[in-house]
């Protein structure tokens, strides 16, 4: 059993700038973490392995040389390898270059493994269009937002699935891409072994040409998505403070203002 990972590293919400002139993130000099989604696609990874122990997984990202620190960070969580697409081309992708040029590196890589698991969105784009273009690419069925693997053969599994404030219970055969829902397992702690295995693993670099990608469906070039204008938004309101030390008349205060909306 092969599974890939799809990870992404982003840059911590509380300080993302953005370059209001081409519409993309400013990266550089902004403190870049793993996904925090992408952490619960291990947990179903792991649980996986468990079940089938000669399961290999692969971790695949797309970003710069420093991407490796996320590598390290899913090698610690549980993965045996990782790989970094890492070419100038890729700069400015949108949302389908970017599946674009994963989908050719896991092609090279991998062939087609049976499972790619990867987090119901990035924090830093929230747009949850990734996985899909790139099972849409791969000719592979997609099983959105799961929560709980059920069962799980060498041929099939069978997982629940919540959507539209709905539990699903899902069957599909192999290959097949997942995404994983938030809260759908406990997010692990690495062990000493696990840390050490990954600040000694390195992972391979794969570059556009290497991966077979066409050059013109990568970057801004290759991105239909244009960012037309970006306004800041800021909170507006008012607060108001209403006696702490008298619940009634707080309440009937809340009250009136309740009615007259």
């Amino acid at each position: 059993m092969n599974i890939a990972i799809l990870i992404k590293q982003v840059p911590r919400t509380d300080k993302i700038k953005i370059d209001k002139e081409k519409g993309t993130l400013i990266r550089k000099g902004v403190e870049s973490i793993l996904n925090p989604y992408c952490e619960y696609a291990f947990e179903a990874a792991c649980d996986i392995k468990k079940r089938l122990p000669d399961t290999k997984i692969t971790v695949i990202t797309m970003g710069p040389p420093s991407a490796n620190a996320v590598i390290e960070r899913a090698i610690a969580l549980g993965a045996d390898n990782g790989l970094i697409l890492s070419d100038r081309a890729f700069a400015g992708s949108d949302c389908r270059a970017t599946a674009y040029a994963l989908s050719c590196g896991i092609k090279k890589a991998l062939g087609i493994p049976e499972i790619i698991l990867c987090g119901r969105q990035a924090i830093d784009g929230d747009t949850a269009q990734v996985p899909g273009e790139i099972a849409q690419m791969l000719g592979i069925p997609m099983i959105p937002y799961i929560t709980e693997i059920v069962d799980i053969s060498d041929k099939s599994l069978t997982v629940k699935s919540e959507f539209d404030n709905k539990e699903l219970t899902l069957s599909a055969g192999f290959p097949v891409l997942m995404t994983v829902r938030k809260g759908s397992n406990n997010r692990r702690m690495p062990s000493l072994e696990e840390t050490l295995k990954a600040f000694s693993t390195e992972p391979e670099i794969m570059g556009a040409e290497e991966a077979g990608c066409e050059k013109e469906k990568l970057g801004l070039s290759g991105s239909p998505t244009r960012v037309v204008k970006i306004v800041p938004v800021a909170a507006k309101g008012n607060c108001r403070f209403f006696n702490s030390g008298n619940c009634a008349e707080g309440f009937a205060e809340i009250g009136k203002i309740l009615k007259n909306i």
